[in-house]
């Protein structure tokens, strides 16, 4: 296989693309419905506690989201990331996207497995920041992905 066929493999199929796109966006809607009812449309109970009804539903959607991501995700590091990784493209937003993911993972796991009364709400704050931070910075890596493609290709 030739370096620029090498080269041209590591863009996404439209396809896998768009399975990017799809998950990573009801990853982040789910995400942004939830802080934005636990936060701002919270309901006082009787136990002090302050909560809205559709949190849970937001976080199920959130939760059956990250796992389509995962596979996703996953199905990314044979071709798109090893193939990058070996020809030195786009290395620097490509560790940063792979680093931003794996504290999601992690505090994701923590907040649904380990996260007791003290620890839950500061997983919460590093799995939202570091959630906000990936969808920031995953536009940002595409655009340099795409800027170093046409270099190559011309």
């Amino acid at each position: 296989m030739s370096i620029k066929h090498q080269r041209l493999q590591i863009r996404l199929s439209k396809q896998h693309e768009r399975w990017v796109y799809v998950f990573g966006g009801l990853l982040l809607i789910s995400g942004l419905g939830w802080l934005f009812f636990h936060f701002f449309l919270a309901i006082p109970n009787e136990f002090g506690d302050a909560h809205h009804p559709s949190e849970a539903w937001w976080l199920r959607l959130h939760g059956a989201a990250a796992m389509g991501f995962l596979i996703v995700f996953g199905s990314l590091f044979p071709g798109h990331i090893a193939r990058a990784w070996r020809l030195r493209k786009n290395r620097a937003s490509g560790l940063s996207m792979l680093i931003l993911l794996g504290v999601l993972i992690l505090s994701g796991y923590g907040l649904y497995y380990m996260g007791d009364e003290q620890t839950r709400p500061w997983i919460s704050l590093i799995h939202w920041i570091i959630g906000l931070g990936a969808a920031s910075a995953l536009p940002l890596h595409i655009w340099l992905g795409k800027r170093h493609h046409v270099k190559f290709v011309e």
